[in-house]
Parts: structure tokens; C-alpha cells; sequence
């Protein structure tokens, strides 16, 4: 189980960083010249976050593996021929799942927060030593403090289709410049980065009423306006704010208790709170419906492991979706939706392990 786990936990994390990872850090590595030592150490801090999805998933694979090559084998028959009930079999792998758990939960509850801060600082003093390795294609990057920007291509220091959003203190777009190419110049002694912005066309929208259409007004036209962004204070302030998702649990636990002494209902937070907890108890979830179900498929193929735990996974994490949809509707009790996946793995493992020890 062990060995199989071993495998299979490094399949599943291998691809996962891949899809999360890849075009990020091949970016750094061909256009900023950024060295291998940085990159793994990125990789590094990743990996604990990736794996509090990847382990309950390899957790099922290899169950549905094991018990069904020992189900197709006969070897489970023979077992109990020999007076071995199903319940000394299968004991230890649930013993294995509880570990499991608790560890997924450890990790994400300090872990994987630290990791995730230590990640945002890296690349933000990443971003002073080489400003442009935080300028990403066709993401909405938010590292500089009171802007959101958006570009569609870079090449060298050359950004084309740019849009800078600028906020407010409680995050309101305030106004929006779109440029048809900026050329970006930086400054790693003073932590500044110039953008010369061309072709301008901007608009105003009303402090009051952000949102509303009728009072977005035209703004700045120019066929060059410069902007200069500030990441020295983006380091400064990344000590001191911090997304719920960065938060280790105690400071979580601390962050509802102040948001119900203010009056206000935690939706998010206790969505997050619940959240690191569902996703470590699914490795005992998923062990508890493998084991029937690899005794009941009774197949060698690992192909069929894989697709039963990736459909298994992906029901999983769709209800996952569907509960963060609901968070800010508290009376539809998104964290019980949370933790429905859990209940129902577990309990219909129970069932179907109570008649196949009968059978």
C-alpha cells in the first residue's frame, strides 16, 4: 500500500505542478533569465498546497489498486478461508488513511499558509531585483499597491494591450487607462518601475457608485503617459495583509471570532476554515469508498483505478465549487454542502464494507 501510495502520490503531484506551474516558471526561466536554484525553490513552496489536493486522490487510486488486484487474485478469499476477517485486512489501511488526514490537516493549517506567504515575498523581491518577471501575460496581476493591470503580451520590456486598473482604499475601480503598448523601465535600486504608456485612452467613474455605467465619464487621452509603480511598498505591505487563504488556522479562527464581535456573519472565512478541514478528512473519505469499490470492480488494470478515482475526485471537487458559489448566501449552510461529499464517501464505504464482510 505504501509503495503503490509512493507512485501514485508522485504521478498525480508531478502533473498537477505541471498545470499549475508550468508556463509560469518556463516564462522565468527563458525570458528572465532567473536561475534553477530559484525556480525549484518556487516549486518547493507549491508543493505542499498541491499536495493537500493530490494526496486524498492518490489515496483512492491506490486503494482501488490494491484491493482490486487482491479481489481479481482471490487472495481476500483465501484470507478469510484462513479465518482472517475482512476487517483485520482492511484496518490498516484505514489506520493509514487517519494519519493521512492528520497530516493533510496540519499542512493546511500551517503549511501550506506559510509557504503561500513565503511564495508572494519571494517573487515579490523578485520583482526588485527583475521588475519584469512580475509583469505576467493575460493575467490581472495585483503585487502593486492601488493598481490592477492586465497585458496581453510582453516581449523584453515592451507590453502590448495594457489595462491598469486604479482602486480605491476598499478596492473600487476608480478609473481605467487602456494603452495599445507601454515600454517598461526599471529601477532596482529605489524599487520603481516607469511605464511609459502610449496610445492612451482612459475613463472616470464616480467614487459613490463605482459600478455604475451611466457615470463612467472620459478620462486621460494621451499618445504617451507615463505611470510609475512602486514595488518596494508592495514588500512592505505584504507583512501586514494577508488574504484569508494565507492565514494559518489560528489566525483564521481569530478572524471570525473578531468578524462576529463586529456584526458581521464570516462566510468566507468559515468557508475557508471548513475547507482545510474537508479536503484533509478526504483522504480517510476516499479510502473508506475505495476499499469496497476495488473489492467490488475486482480488476488488475490500473487504468480503471485511475478513472474511477479521478471521477470519484472530480464529483468531489465539483461540490467544492458549488459550495464556494454559495458563500455569500450563509442561509443555504454552504459549509454543511462542504462537507457532504465526506459524509456520503464515508458512510456508503461503511455500508458497502458491512455487506461485503457478510457475503
Amino acid at each position: 500500500m505504501v509503495v503503490t501510495l509512493g507512485f501514485t502520490l508522485g504521478v498525480f503531484t508531478f502533473v498537477l505542478l505541471l498545470a499549475r506551474m508550468l508556463r509560469q516558471l518556463s516564462d522565468m526561466l527563458v525570458n528572465q533569465r532567473i536561475g534553477f536554484e530559484i525556480v525549484g525553490y518556487f516549486i518547493l513552496l507549491v508543493t505542499p498546497y498541491v499536495l493537500s489536493f493530490t494526496l486524498p486522490m492518490a489515496l483512492l487510486a491506490t486503494t482501488l489498486l490494491i484491493f482490486g488486484r487482491m479481489s481479481a487474485d482471490q487472495e481476500i478469499t483465501a484470507m478469510r478461508a484462513s479465518g482472517v476477517g475482512l476487517g483485520q485486512v482492511v484496518a490498516p489501511v484505514i489506520l493509514l488513511a487517519t494519519l493521512l488526514s492528520g497530516l493533510c490537516l496540519y499542512m493546511n493549517s500551517t503549511v501550506v499558509p506559510r509557504c503561500r506567504v513565503a511564495f508572494q515575498n519571494r517573487l515579490l523581491r523578485l520583482g526588485i531585483e527583475r521588475p519584469l518577471a512580475l509583469l505576467e501575460e493575460q493575467m490581472y496581476i495585483k503585487d502593486f499597491p492601488g493598481y490592477v493591470i492586465y497585458l496581453s503580451r510582453k516581449k523584453a520590456n515592451v507590453l502590448d494591450d495594457v489595462v491598469i486598473h486604479t482602486l480605491a482604499a476598499n478596492g473600487t475601480v476608480l478609473s481605467t487607462l487602456r494603452a495599445q503598448k507601454a515600454v517598461v523601465t526599471a529601477h532596482p535600486d529605489t524599487g520603481k518601475l516607469n511605464l511609459d504608456l502610449y496610445k492612451v485612452r482612459g475613463d472616470l467613474r464616480d467614487p459613490a457608485d463605482p459600478t455604475n455605467v451611466r457615470k463612467i465619464h472620459p478620462g486621460t487621452i494621451a499618445d504617451k503617459y507615463p505611470l510609475e509603480l512602486d514595488i518596494g511598498s508592495a514588500i512592505r505591505r505584504a507583512p501586514t495583509s494577508k488574504d484569508l487563504r494565507d492565514m494559518l488556522f489560528g489566525e483564521l479562527a481569530d478572524e471570525i471570532r473578531s468578524l462576529y464581535a463586529r456584526g458581521i456573519f464570516p462566510s468566507a472565512a468559515l468557508i475557508e476554515a471548513h475547507w482545510r478541514a474537508v479536503s484533509a478528512m478526504a483522504c480517510l473519505a476516499f479510502t473508506m469508498i475505495g476499499i469496497p469499490l476495488g473489492l467490488k470492480t475486482g480488476r488488475r488494470e490500473t487504468s480503471v483505478g485511475i478513472a474511477i478515482s479521478l471521477g470519484l475526485a472530480l464529483i468531489f471537487y465539483l461540490v467544492t465549487v458549488l459550495a464556494n458559489t454559495f458563500k455569500n448566501r450563509p442561509y443555504l449552510y454552504p459549509e454543511a454542502i462542504l462537507w457532504t461529499p465526506n459524509l456520503v464517501f464515508e458512510i456508503l464505504g461503511l455500508w458497502l464494507l458491512w455487506r461485503a464482510s457478510r457475503a
